[in-house]
């Protein structure tokens, strides 16, 4: 087996899944292989797997299948004020990510790092999410 063809994991953590009537403890594993990222959330007998290009759009995929059964992962690239640039996605596999807390300048986080319970509130669809970013574009563009 040649090294491109090894599976490398990058996170296998335990991780909070929020619901409107509480939380869910899950497993979230992330892996690179060749030139694919692939994350898979698991939580009882449910389970999202997708894989693409980069960690932030296949985290976003899970999202879209955890939403449909009423639950946010709780990590910051599930948050309303965080999105990658086009560079962290092309260079660090969308790892990291802007958190546009507040005014200044954003900082950087790690997509799969905790959101402790008195941020949930931050937690977002991804399709919310999308819509915050494209608005911050637009007036950051005017």
């Amino acid at each position: 087996m040649s090294v491109s063809e090894a599976t490398e994991v990058l996170y296998d953590k335990e991780i909070s899944l929020v619901a409107h009537d509480g939380e869910k403890t899950g497993r979230l594993l992330a892996e690179f292989k060749g030139s694919d990222y692939t994350v898979r959330v698991t939580c009882g007998s449910l389970s999202s797997r997708h894989t693409a290009w980069n960690l932030f759009q296949a985290l976003a995929q899970v999202r879209e299948d955890l939403e449909q059964h009423g639950l946010k992962p709780a990590v910051e690239g599930a948050c309303i004020d965080v999105y990658p640039s086009r560079m962290a996605l092309e260079m660090g596999g969308g790892r990291r990510a802007y958190h546009w807390a507040g005014g200044g300048r954003p900082a950087t986080v790690d997509i799969f790092d905790d959101v402790p319970p008195a941020d949930h509130a931050r937690l977002v669809s991804v399709n919310a999410q999308r819509i915050a970013h494209e608005q911050r574009q637009g007036s950051r563009n005017e």
